[in-house]
C-alpha cells in the first residue's frame, strides 16, 4: 500500500511539474522585446508684442531733452522670455497722428537697450518697465506741433526662453 500512495503522489508531483514548465515556456513563447523610436515635437516660438501704455507716460521730453521711454511687453508663449535686448526700429510717431510733427522726424531713442534681464512670464503676461533719458527730442528739428504730444517709438525686441 505504500508504494501504491508514493507512485500516485510522484505521478501528481510530475504532472504539476510538467503544467508549470509547460506555462513557463508558453510564457517565454509570448514575450517580447524590440527597440524604436519615440517622437515630441518642439513649438514654434510666437513673436513678443509691446502694449500701447501712452495713458501713463511722462511728459519729460523738450527740444534738446532726453527722457523715459515706457514700454510693456506681452509674452503670449507657454514658456517664460527674457529679454536681453531693445533696439530701435524706425522713425517715432504722434498718438494719435500729428502730420506736422511726425514731419519733424525730431524724437528717437538715444541708444539701443542692450545687456538687459526683463522676465516676462508665460501666457500672455505682461511687464512695464520704465527707462530714465532713452528718448531724446533733437532741438533743432522739433516743431510747436510736436509740443504735449506722446510719441510711439518703435522698437524690435530680442530674448531668449528662460
Amino acid at each position: 500500500m505504500t508504494f501504491r500512495k508514493a507512485t500516485k503522489r510522484a505521478t501528481i508531483l510530475s504532472l504539476f511539474l510538467g503544467i508549470l514548465l509547460a506555462s513557463s515556456v508558453a510564457f517565454a513563447w509570448w514575450t517580447a522585446g524590440g527597440s524604436g523610436n519615440g517622437y515630441a515635437k518642439a513649438q514654434t516660438p510666437q513673436a513678443l508684442a509691446t502694449v500701447n501704455v501712452s495713458a501713463s507716460t511722462s511728459a519729460d521730453l523738450h527740444p534738446g531733452g532726453t527722457g523715459a521711454l515706457k514700454i510693456q511687453i506681452s509674452n503670449p508663449n507657454s514658456y517664460a522670455v527674457t529679454v536681453t535686448d531693445i533696439n530701435a526700429n524706425g522713425a517715432a510717431l504722434t498718438v494719435p497722428t500729428d502730420a506736422v510733427c511726425d514731419a519733424a522726424n525730431s524724437v528717437s531713442l538715444v541708444a539701443n537697450l542692450t545687456g538687459l534681464s526683463v522676465s516676462v512670464p508665460a501666457g500672455g503676461s505682461t511687464v512695464v518697465m520704465t527707462y530714465a533719458n532713452a528718448v531724446q527730442m533733437n532741438g533743432p528739428s522739433a516743431v510747436d506741433a510736436c509740443q504735449g504730444e506722446v510719441f510711439a517709438i518703435p522698437v524690435t525686441l530680442v530674448g531668449t526662453s528662460a
